[in-house]
């Protein structure tokens, strides 16, 4: 920083002049759209079709959801938008603003119409400068002015020409890039470390709950499974429950055997309030809600609230549907004190087994792969009643499900402090580098002449 200050001293010392975007580039160009004059992912498409989407830390990035257009769609595409290294890609619809840099002349992909080129003139501006300026906050905001459009947002290429770009001395220009790079370097490594840290503590935590609660070893049809009980790594205190209470092994029950269920009926989104009796939506179950919950966040007034199906304390709620095959089934435990209501498209499994036993058992492996032969559907998948009574789980005896769900609690709460902290600490490393460079890019303009 204090090198900037020197040069900002030395070189420009009565300040920085701005200048309007049109004056400093060469060029500004879109590319083409579908339409009538191509198509996308025919069988000779071999060239990839950037869109926003593609635009990611300040690089293009291919991915299996990019689109693909054939040579002669890229032929086209290339003519009217002239791609080039050290051009600027700009999205101008929809989330406005995201930047990228041309790293290498494209001869496998090109952009779509509503992404900008922006060929900046070298001997007025660094490239990379002025793609670090467009993330700018003022300049944002001046984009955001000049953005048309309802849910759509829009800025014409003319518009975009009149937006003011600081432009300091090419030194200064180059140290600030300078600077922001090491940053987003730093950053980019951060990230995929912490990244990483937190796959492989997601990927811990499935281990061993899938361990603890794998006894399919031990199942009490087995003759062996005592011998194989004693071989399991499981924690001590554990183990000697089992060998104590379930010497002979773990039982298998079916669910419609030990419990029963209760099917919702109609709740819009539009009966929720803010206050009155409880409520659960399924869609909450998806978005809302983690293992289990003592507390709503929606409620129903008293009328539509007795015309509900009600779930007892510790009863589970199981939502029945999904866009995904791994969430169809989702459940929570309902800790409240008092009845609460449910939607349809959900079931309330009653049962005097430890309702978080199950819901962790829902959870594994063996659950899933179970449950994923009982889906129905297509777009929207579903399990129906008949079918979740079939599936088999293990009932150990109640002291020992008290013993898993106690252990599988304190690693949960370990973990979602885990996982909650590394998206914190990456979030404050990008407030930090968002901090320094507004404070790089924040010139005192050049005074006029009177």
């Amino acid at each position: 920083m204090h090198k900037i200050e020197h040069l900002l001293h030395t070189l420009a010392p009565k300040g920085v002049g701005f200048r309007k975007l049109g004056d400093i580039i060469l060029s500004l160009k879109t590319g083409l759209n579908p339409r009538k004059f191509f198509k996308l992912n025919t069988p000779n498409a071999n060239n990839y079709y950037v869109t926003v989407r593609e635009l990611e830390e300040y690089t293009i990035k291919f991915t299996h959801q990019t689109d693909r257009i054939d040579d002669n769609a890229l032929s086209l595409c290339l003519k009217r938008s002239n791609l080039e290294k050290d051009d600027i890609l700009f999205s101008g619809t929809g989330t406005i603003g995201k930047v990228s840099i041309i790293k290498e002349n494209p001869n496998n992909w090109a952009i779509k119409e509503g992404i900008y080129s922006i060929k900046p003139n070298k001997k007025i501006v660094f490239p990379r400068f002025l793609m670090f300026c467009f993330e700018n906050l003022n300049i944002q905001n001046d984009i955001k002015s000049k953005s048309f459009g309802g849910t759509v947002k829009s800025i014409s290429m003319n518009d975009l020409k009149q937006i003011t770009i600081p432009i300091p001395p090419l030194e200064i220009q180059q140290e600030i890039v300078k600077i922001l790079d090491a940053f987003t370097e730093l950053n980019t490594e951060l990230n995929t470390e912490l990244n990483t840290e937190l796959k492989a503590r997601k990927k811990q935590y499935q281990y061993y709950q899938n361990m603890l609660l794998d006894f399919n070893d031990i199942n009490q049809n087995h003759k062996d499974a005592k011998e194989r009980l004693a071989q399991k790594p499981y924690p001590k205190r554990l183990k000697t429950l089992l060998q104590t209470l379930a010497p002979k092994g773990v039982g298998f029950r079916k669910l419609g055997d030990i419990g029963e269920f209760t099917r919702g009926n109609g709740l819009l989104k539009s009966d929720l309030q803010d206050k009155g009796r409880p409520v659960v939506h399924y869609g909450q179950i998806h978005t809302q809600y983690n293992f289990s919950i003592d507390k709503t966040i929606s409620y129903v007034n008293d009328a539509l609230f007795h015309k509900l199906k009600k779930a007892k304390p510790n009863d589970i709620l199981i939502a029945t549907t999904s866009e995904n095959v791994k969430d169809v089934g989702k459940s929570i435990a309902w800790l409240g004190n008092e009845e609460v209501a449910f939607s349809g498209e959900m079931y309330s499994y009653s049962t005097n087994e430890n309702p978080k036993f199950i819901i962790y058992y829902f959870q594994t492996y063996f659950f899933q792969k179970e449950k994923e032969k009982k889906i129905t559907g297509t777009k929207v998948m579903r399990i129906h009643e008949n079918d979740l009574k079939q599936i088999t789980i293990p009932i150990p005896p109640l002291e020992i499900q008290q013993e898993i769900v106690k252990i599988l609690d304190q690693f949960s709460i370990l973990t979602t402090d885990l996982l909650a902290g590394i998206p914190a600490e990456i979030k404050a490393r990008k407030k930090q580098y968002e901090y320094y460079r507004e404070k790089l890019l924040a010139f005192k303009p050049l005074q006029n002449k009177e």
